[in-house]
Order: C-alpha cells, then sequence, then structure tokens
C-alpha cells in the first residue's frame, strides 16, 4: 500500500480488524487461564498498543480499570526494557502496584509484535491473579510487604524461552502454583495469538506499520471526545463521596475543571493515605476517571489513545489516591469504585441527562482458601455483584457490576472449587429505591461451609470482613452486610 492518506473505507476495515484482534486474542485469554476469576469472571483486559504503548484498539468486553492503566503500565516497561531490548517472542512481567493496575494481583504483560524485523505494536495484558501469597487481601495488612509476591519488571519471556528462576519465585510463594503458572500461559498463548493475526493483517493489506493508522485512529477519536467535552459549560464542578473506611470514614473529594475541550479532574481534599489496604495508586484512579468521562461524553467510538488525550488526573501525593510506596492497596477498590459517583454527582448540574445515579459499589465477592478433604488447596475469588444506578430516562441494571465490568460466579464453579454450598442467591426485589426510574437491585447469598477445616474468607465490600468459617452459615446482602451463625 502507498504511504498515503487512507481513505474511510480502509481505515474502517483496519480499526474493525484490530478490534477483532484483540476481543480473539481475549477469548484465548479466557479459554486458556486456569483460575475461576479469568475464566468465569472475565477479571482480565487485553489491549493492542503501539510501540511508544499508546493504545490502538481493546477487547470491549475487559474490565476498564485495566483497559485503562495498560498504556500507562506499557510505558512504564518500556523504560526498563527500551525497543532495542525486544527480540520476537519475548513477554515482560510486572505486578508492581505503581506501574501496574494497583495491587499485588493484578499481573500485567507486554510482548513485542514483530513485522519484517522491525516492532510495530505491542500487546498488554493483565489478569487478576486469584492468589500472589501474602495475606489473601486481608484488611489487616499495614504494608504492601505483607500483601504478596511484588515482580518488578523482568523479562519471563526471553525469545520464546521461560525463565525458569523467574517461575520457580512464584511458585514456591502462592498457595495454588498449578493455577498462578496456568494464568501465565494464557498470557503466552494470547499474545502469540494476537501477534500471528496482526502480521496476517498486515500482508493481506501490504503495510509496513501501523503508525499511519493509529494516527488517524487516535486524531478522530480524540475529536469526538472534545467536540462532546465542548458542549459542558466551562467551570468548576465539585463534589465529595464518604465511605466508611476502617478506624474512620474516607472520603474522595474531586473538583472537576473544564475548559474548552479538556478537563482537569483534581483529587485534592481527598483523604491521607491509610495504613490499611485501602489505598489506590495514580494508575488505577486515572483509569477509572477517564473511564467515567468516556461514559458520559463519547461511549459509542471505540477506546483508544484519542479518547484519553483531553483528560488530565491529578491527585495529591500521600493521599488514599496517590499513596506513597509501601502503603497497602490490596483493597483499593473498596475506594477506587467510588470514583464514577464522585465524578458523576459533580457533574450532575452541567449535564444532568447523561449522569447515572450513585453506582460505584466496591466488588462484592468471597475471597476464599483452605484446605478441601481431598488435601487439595484451593484459593479463588467469587464475584457477587449490586446494582447499577438508574439515570434520568431508564432503570439501573439489577446485579451488574460498575464499574469494575466482572462477570458474577456461577454457582455451580464456585460449589465445585471451594467447599462451600450456597443455599440461597436472590435478587432483592425493590432494593435499589423507589423513583420515576429505580435504581437496580442487589442480591442475598447464604453460603454454608462443608469442610471440617476452617476456610479463611475475606468479603470485599463496603466494610471489609475477614473470617474464619468453620461449619457455619453466612448470610451476605448487597449493602455490605454479613451474618454468621453456628449450625
Amino acid at each position: 500500500m502507498a504511504r498515503k492518506g487512507l481513505d474511510a473505507i480502509t481505515l474502517e476495515v483496519l480499526w474493525s480488524r484490530l478490534i477483532a484482534i484483540a476481543e480473539e486474542a481475549a477469548t484465548e485469554v479466557a479459554r486458556t487461564a486456569f483460575s475461576t476469576t479469568v475464566r468465569e469472571s472475565q477479571n482480565f483486559a487485553l489491549v493492542i498498543l503501539d510501540p511508544r504503548g499508546h493504545s490502538i484498539a481493546q477487547a470491549s468486553s475487559t474490565m476498564p480499570s485495566f483497559v485503562g492503566a495498560i498504556p500507562l503500565t506499557a510505558r512504564h516497561l518500556l523504560k526498563a526494557f527500551p525497543l532495542e531490548a525486544w527480540v520476537p517472542d519475548d513477554l515482560v512481567l510486572a505486578n508492581d502496584p505503581w506501574i501496574s493496575t494497583s495491587h499485588l494481583q493484578d499481573l500485567s504483560s507486554l510482548s513485542p509484535v514483530f513485522y519484517k524485523k522491525t516492532i510495530i505494536a505491542f500487546v498488554g495484558i493483565t489478569t487478576h491473579v486469584t492468589d500472589m501469597g501474602g495475606k489473601l487481601r486481608s484488611p489487616e495488612v499495614r504494608e504492601i510487604y505483607e500483601e504478596g509476591l511484588q515482580l518488578p519488571p523482568c523479562k519471563f519471556l526471553n525469545a520464546g524461552k521461560v525463565n525458569q528462576d523467574i517461575l520457580r519465585i512464584i511458585r514456591q510463594n502462592v498457595r495454588v502454583p498449578d493455577q498462578v503458572e496456568g494464568d501465565l500461559i494464557s498470557h503466552v498463548s494470547a499474545s502469540k495469538l494476537a501477534a500471528r493475526r496482526i502480521q496476517e493483517m498486515m500482508e493481506e493489506y501490504r503495510l509496513r506499520d501501523l503508525d499511519q493508522a493509529a494516527s488517524t485512529i487516535y486524531q478522530r477519536s480524540e475529536n469526538a471526545m472534545r467536540e462532546a467535552i465542548k458542549k459542558v459549560p466551562d467551570g468548576e464542578y465539585r463534589f465529595q463521596v464518604s465511605t466508611d473506611g476502617y478506624d474512620e470514614p474516607l472520603v474522595i473529594r474531586v473538583e472537576v475543571r473544564v475548559r474548552g475541550s479538556s478537563i482537569l479532574v483534581d483529587y485534592t481534599g481527598s483523604s491521607p493515605q491509610v495504613d490499611r489496604g485501602l489505598n489506590a495508586t495514580l494508575n488505577y484512579v486515572y483509569a477509572y476517571s477517564a473511564y467515567s468521562l468516556k461514559c458520559l461524553f463519547c461511549p459509542a467510538v471505540p477506546n483508544n489513545e484519542g479518547n484519553y488525550r483531553p483528560v488530565t488526573v491529578s491527585a495529591p501525593e500521600g493521599s488514599i489516591l496517590n499513596p506513597r510506596y509501601p502503603a497497602p492497596v490490596n483493597g483499593r477498590s473498596m475506594v477506587g469504585h467510588f470514583i464514577p459517583s464522585a465524578i458523576f454527582g459533580a457533574l450532575c448540574k452541567a449535564v444532568p441527562e447523561l449522569v447515572q445515579a450513585a453506582s460505584g459499589s466496591p466488588t462484592w465477592a468471597i475471597n476464599a482458601a483452605g484446605i478441601a478433604k481431598d488435601n487439595r488447596r484451593f484459593a479463588g475469588n467469587f464475584f457477587l455483584n449490586g446494582g447499577q444506578g438508574a439515570s434520568s430516562n431508564h432503570d439501573g441494571r439489577a446485579c451488574l457490576c460498575f464499574p469494575s465490568n466482572t462477570s458474577a460466579t456461577p454457582i455451580e464453579v464456585l460449589e465445585h472449587m471451594v467447599p462451600l454450598l450456597v443455599e440461597r442467591k436472590a435478587v432483592i426485589r425493590d432494593s435499589g429505591g423507589a423513583g420515576e426510574f429505580c435504581g437496580g437491585d442487589g442480591q442475598q447469598v447464604i453460603v454454608k461451609s462443608l469442610s471440617d477445616s476452617p476456610i479463611l474468607l475475606t468479603f470485599r465490600d463496603l466494610r471489609e470482613g475477614l473470617l474464619s468459617l468453620q461449619k457455619a452459615r453466612t448470610e451476605y446482602n448487597y449493602d455490605g452486610d454479613f451474618s454468621v451463625s453456628s449450625l
């Protein structure tokens, strides 16, 4: 193909093809992963990036917080491993919360796509690994060192060869090494599939690189986002959200400044960082801030670097939204999931027809670990979902996880993996609140232990709970309460 401007049809075909490649590779992640967290709950993301670490295309069904953070992670990894340090079939890993997606369970990888001996793209993947050692996301931790294994940027694959030292270190530090290794394999398999598909596309369309297509995609997406923002009156829009915290309430205070076609989201005035795992690093905060604004202003355009360009996010260093290392961060969703509610609250007077009511409920989940009757060690995350807030023209959706997009874990999978019996799982009717348009309903889940030995359960909700469950029944409601009674 000659180096001239891409016509509209060719651009649309290439753009759609890249999105389709990302979707196919994401399916490969889910198909080959070992953990239910990835397979069933879709707690992962896959992004195709340019050689500078900018997002070109993503798998649309994956996690918004990961999608927004992967380009930032890629740029950190490219500082550690410049372009000349890569060869085909390399794969770099990291789970540093300050360069990845904010806690150690999120394992990120970056792998190059070569075409005719030149890097034309990267594939970035983040999966939530069920167990990375430590105290299984306990709220009792005071430093990140207690939360599990920290992996600085390192080459897990070097020219397709696994670094056995890194693999042994990982396996030695986790409760379920085969499961964690299986999830790692899904990164490798999906990255190779995406690279192969991109190379086939390059051959078919006689492209030398993706630069022209990517820059056009970025510019058109940026233009669409800026045109939408221009419709919002210039000004400073403020709001704050409070949540229980651990020892005392925590506050997310936001000011959204609109100037022409740009938006600054400033979290000055939010609570200082705490010595519990409730802090959220800036990558994670940026991802959910940008996602919230895209939901409002440009939801129909496929996500890429251009959508991010009009948005700037800042938070004071040392706050719960930009903590200093080695702050504990394992429960960062307990705070970070309120970011959309804070932004929607700030903008409700400016664009009341676009915002929805508070929906940023933290991920409802049961984290379970222990030893089964057959002496098999298990560790898993099993997700439940509360309701989504209503808007000015439609009801909220029941039992839908927002903003994380995590799928609920099927009961059959939970009971197969963990010695728990789900006695009841039901929608709590009318729990979303009354109104012309009602909020989405939550759900009630009652589980019973079938184990003769203790099961360590961590409940992820508005008020974190840590429970050693042995022959007890637990009733768990969408509103954050749980109760335990002896059998």
